[in-house]
C-alpha cells in the first residue's frame, strides 16, 4: 500500500505552501504592515512606542502581520520582541511568567506572587534593551486592565521602553477597558477589513506558484475558490485560512484520481467535503 515502487502522480510541488500554519509572509496588507512598523519604530531609537490595538474578524491576517513586523524588528534592530497568545496564557500570573521566560529569565516557580513577578520584570527590562510585546487574542484575557497597567508601568519605572501591540477580534468599543486604562495607554487603533474576492485571488495565486507543479491548475480554479470563500466571508462564515484549505483539498482530490490537473470539479468536491465535515 505504501511501499509500492510505482510512483503515483501528484499535482503538488510543495504541498506545505498551502498549510494554514505557513502564513508567515503577509500578502496584500502593505498599508497595515507600514502602520504596525511605524508604531514600534521609536523603540529602535530608545523612545516610547505608540501602543497599537489591531482589530478585525478572525482570519484577516492580524497575527500574521504583527508577527512579521516583530520578526523584522528583532532581526534589524536591538529591540527585543515577544509574542504571547492569551488562549495559552489567559491569567495575569501565567502571562507575566511567560513574559519573563521569553525575556530569558530563569523560569519562576509556579505560584510566585504577582509583586515578585513584576519586580523581576522591571529588573529584567531595566537592564536590557527596549521590548516590543505583542498580545494576541487580547480580548480573551479576563484581567485586561491589570495586565495593561503592569506593562504600562514598565515604561514609567524603567529606563528601557516597552511597547505594546494588541490583537483583538472585537472592535475597540466592545472591549471592556476602564477609562483610566485607555487614558494611560493612549493607544492608536488599526482595523483589518475582511478579505474580498480580489484579495483572496492574490493570496491564492501567490501560494499556488510554490504549491503546485507547473500547468497543473486548470482554468477557473483559483477564481472559483476565491468567489466561494468571499461569499462565505460576507456572511461571517469563512476566512483566508479556509480558502487555502479548499485549494489544498482540491489538489488532494486531483491526486486521488491520479489526475494531471486540478479542475473546478475538484474544487466543488473539496468544498462539499468541507461543508459536510468529510
Amino acid at each position: 500500500m505504501f511501499t509500492s515502487s510505482k510512483r503515483r502522480r501528484t499535482v503538488f510541488e510543495d504541498e506545505q505552501s498551502l498549510s494554514t500554519a505557513n502564513l508567515s509572509e503577509p500578502i496584500g496588507r502593505e498599508q497595515e504592515l507600514d502602520q504596525i512598523a511605524d508604531a514600534v519604530r521609536p523603540l529602535s531609537r530608545g523612545q516610547e512606542a505608540d501602543n497599537l490595538l489591531v482589530h478585525g474578524p478572525a482570519g484577516t491576517g492580524k497575527s500574521t502581520c504583527i508577527n512579521h513586523v516583530l520578526d523584522k524588528l528583532d532581526e534589524e534592530t536591538r529591540v527585543r520582541t515577544v509574542s504571547i497568545n492569551y488562549w495559552k496564557y489567559n491569567t495575569r500570573p501565567s502571562l507575566l511568567t511567560q513574559l519573563l521566560i521569553e525575556l530569558d529569565y530563569p523560569a519562576p516557580r509556579k505560584g510566585k506572587p504577582i509583586d515578585e513577578l513584576l519586580t523581576a520584570l522591571k529588573e529584567r527590562v531595566d537592564k536590557g534593551r527596549s521590548v516590543a510585546v505583542a498580545l494576541d487574542e487580547f480580548d480573551q484575557l479576563a484581567e485586561q486592565n491589570e495586565v495593561l497597567y503592569d506593562l504600562h508601568e514598565l515604561n514609567v519605572q524603567t529606563e528601557s521602553c516597552c511597547g505594546m501591540v494588541l490583537a483583538s477580534n472585537k472592535a475597540p468599543s466592545d472591549i471592556e477597558l476602564e477609562q483610566r486604562t485607555r487614558s494611560r495607554l493612549g493607544y492608536q487603533t488599526l482595523e483589518f477589513d475582511i478579505y474580498g474576492k480580489d484579495d483572496l485571488e492574490e493570496i491564492l495565486r501567490n501560494r499556488a506558484v510554490e504549491a503546485f507543479r507547473r500547468n497543473t491548475l486548470g482554468d477557473g480554479v483559483i477564481g472559483r475558490v476565491a468567489t466561494a470563500v468571499a461569499d462565505e466571508i460576507e456572511v461571517g462564515q469563512g476566512d483566508c485560512r479556509h480558502a487555502l484549505e479548499v485549494l489544498h483539498r482540491a489538489g488532494r482530490e486531483a491526486d486521488k484520481e491520479n489526475a494531471d490537473k486540478v479542475t473546478v470539479a475538484h474544487v466543488e468536491r473539496a468544498m462539499n467535503a468541507a461543508r459536510f465535515g468529510e
